[in-house]
């Protein structure tokens, strides 16, 4: 069942490619969508039956991986051409880490990881933006866990047409893909587990949403800190955890570093908006594993989802009262978090 590729109702997109040559030719390349249960990938291809891959998108983490280093620029550029007219969700694109050089180079080894260091404080600015009227539209207060899944849901029921959807309403069936049916669940599981922190001087918001179109599945605001939350839903795997990685069932993912930048960026925000330093910590809440294993020392706090609320209020206080407060007062307006990313934000 895992080795059975889904049915597309799409054909893969022939795109010629006009800037890479090798061997005095123009190159043409082909976008491929591949998709398993757990998988779903999009191929770059040279043209031709045999053509080789020069690249592949993880359309469930955005990670793109290049194969040939020659055709970079044009692979990237096929793949956001492809992202933008697919009409689905894909998280922002990154490019994965190289693999290694060629076995004809030769890199001097590596020297040994060193315990990473604390991010330097961030600089508040000498005005702190005016904040509009809270509104019910705007007040991210008022979501339950798996809003930004239920989303993402809603919008491909939306793309069948009436008969489908009448048809999978009688049956009690669904028609999301299961792979977000599995991480609905996840989040919802953690949801509310946080849920349980509030009342004690602690806030939970759930499916915050971010310029890209992407969300933070959990931001928790309380005593020690505020942490954002990133729920993976893996059921009966083996989960390792390294330094810079996560290996899930053997199958390497970036959520390490995506969930530290998306606490830089988290911290940043904050620190405009309230006028204060604001600690943010990351958390990768891992549910249903069998395992759990840490092999590193990571920056990110990577804990068993089931344990959440007692990991995170065991934690030292290092916000006042006032402070939890005034940064709820800021964090809970759809309108801030859309600034994400701008150096001035807008009143």
């Amino acid at each position: 069942m895992a080795d059975r590729v889904l049915v597309r109702d799409w054909a893969p997109m022939l795109i010629s490619c006009q800037g890479q040559r090798r061997g005095g030719s123009v190159q043409e390349l082909t976008v491929k969508p591949w998709r398993v249960p757990g998988k779903d990938r999009l191929y770059v291809n040279l043209a031709g039956v045999r053509g080789k891959s020069v690249a592949w998108l993880d359309c469930l983490t955005g990670v793109v991986d290049i194969t040939d280093d020659a055709f970079e620029t044009a692979a990237m550029a096929k793949i956001r051409e492809w992202v933008s007219s697919c009409g689905r969700p894909i998280p922002p694109l990154t490019i994965a880490p190289r693999h290694g050089a060629p076995s004809s180079v030769k890199r001097p080894p590596k020297p040994p990881a060193s315990p990473p260091s604390p991010p330097p404080p961030t600089r508040p600015p000498t005005s702190i933006p005016p904040l509009a009227p809270l509104s019910d539209a705007d007040d991210l207060a008022r979501n339950l866990p798996g809003t930004g899944v239920q989303s993402m849901i809603r919008a491909e029921e939306s793309r069948q047409n009436w008969l489908v959807r009448a048809a999978v309403k009688l049956t009690r069936s669904n028609l999301a893909r299961p792979e977000l049916v599995t991480g609905l669940h996840g989040e919802q599981l953690v949801g509310n587990l946080l849920n349980g922190l509030r009342g004690s001087g602690w806030y939970v918001l759930h499916g915050v949403p971010l310029p890209s179109g992407a969300d933070i599945d959990h931001v928790v605001i309380g005593p020690p800190g505020v942490f954002t939350v990133n729920t993976k839903h893996h059921p009966d795997a083996s989960v390792w955890v390294g330094d810079k990685r996560v290996t899930v069932n053997r199958n390497s993912y970036p959520y390490i570093e995506n969930a530290e930048f998306e606490a830089r960026r988290t911290a940043a925000l904050l620190a405009r908006w309230c006028g204060f330093d604001v600690p943010v910590q990351p958390v990768v809440a891992v549910v249903g594993a069998r395992k759990l294993i840490h092999n590193g020392q990571s920056a990110v706090n990577v804990l068993a989802g089931e344990q959440i609320a007692a990991e995170l209020a065991a934690r030292p206080p290092v916000l006042a009262p006032a402070r939890v407060d005034a940064v709820f007062t800021v964090a809970r307006r759809r309108s801030v978090w859309a600034q994400v990313g701008r150096r001035t934000p807008r009143s």
